[in-house]
């Protein structure tokens, strides 16, 4: 597939990729390490974001290998990581360049209560979702060739699939919990395919001008509603039903530094709202959208 970057005269106009890769390169630290806010330390999401940005845009990191050992440092001495979520970011980033950990990383003793807090009614407000860090555990697993317990897992997801095909808890967006856990099925080789009534959910999410939206409000507020079904549609293999509409709605969003904010009201940009937009631009120009990938 080309890069979002062979694109752009298709989308000029829309959104303005050049500025993105400047926006990109100018929050990279000394250490190699990246950080959406300038000058303030690197950390492991920033910089796990800024390489997936510039792999979709078909752009090379500058001082790589500072960026590798930035990435290993984040290791601790036995192995472990501070979470799963900055052992994803940091494993991830250094599978894209084919490198590993200096010391076989701690994975599977977070398992059973990433198991165990699904159906948990404790609500941590700085989680998104109660199957994300469960997807990220997964992931890499299955990245890593570690073996895992996946008929106990399904089940488990399957547990908190809701009667209107949703999937995870109201409290919490039920749109990513519905990614992830599609996420986590077909990793493990169920067919998701079968889940006709969280199809039909996530197409009562679709909006006709373009987004999506996560409850009854009138129309798309937010970018990662719209990143969260768009990759539902991608896991499932399912067309996209707006998908101009959708690419304009996800321009709107772009700043004039180049980065996205994640609301259509003012807002900083950062990295993750930019790399949930360039996901998102992504899915829209494939098959499953306009086709011009």
């Amino acid at each position: 597939m080309k890069p979002l970057l062979a694109l752009q005269p298709s989308i000029n106009g829309l959104i303005d990729l050049d500025a993105v890769i400047d926006y990109i390169f100018e929050r990279q630290n000394p250490d190699g390490g990246y950080t959406f806010c300038r000058w303030t330390e690197s950390n492991a999401q920033d910089t796990f974001y800024a390489l997936s940005i510039l792999d979709m845009l078909g752009f090379q990191p500058r001082t790589l290998d500072k960026t590798i050992d930035f990435l290993k440092s984040l290791q601790h001495e036995d192995g472990g990581f501070d979470s799963i979520k900055i052992a994803y970011y940091v494993i991830k980033s250094l599978l894209m360049f084919g490198e590993k950990t200096l010391r076989k990383p701690k994975l599977t003793e977070y398992l059973p209560n990433l198991v165990r807090n699904l159906k948990s009614p404790l609500i941590d407000v700085e989680v998104v979702s109660e199957v994300e860090s469960l997807y990220m555990l997964i992931d890499l697993c299955m990245a890593l060739n570690i073996s895992i317990d996946s008929r106990e897992i399904v089940d488990a997801v399957l547990g908190i699939k809701n009667s209107d095909g949703s999937f995870g808890s109201s409290r919490r967006s039920r749109l990513a919990s519905t990614l992830y856990a599609l996420g986590v099925l077909k990793i493990l080789n169920y067919d998701v395919g079968k889940l006709t009534d969280t199809l039909r959910w996530i197409r009562r999410c679709e909006h006709p001008k373009g987004g999506f939206i996560s409850s009854s409000e009138a129309e798309p507020t937010y970018l990662e509603d719209t990143y969260f079904g768009l990759k539902s549609l991608e896991v499932l293999n399912e067309r996209v039903s707006y998908p101009m509409e959708t690419l304009m709605f996800i321009a709107k969003l772009q700043n004039p530094n180049g980065g996205f904010r994640r609301s259509i009201f003012l807002g900083i940009s950062d990295f993750e709202s930019t790399y949930q937009a360039l996901s998102s631009i992504k899915i829209l120009l494939s098959p499953l959208g306009l086709g011009w990938l």
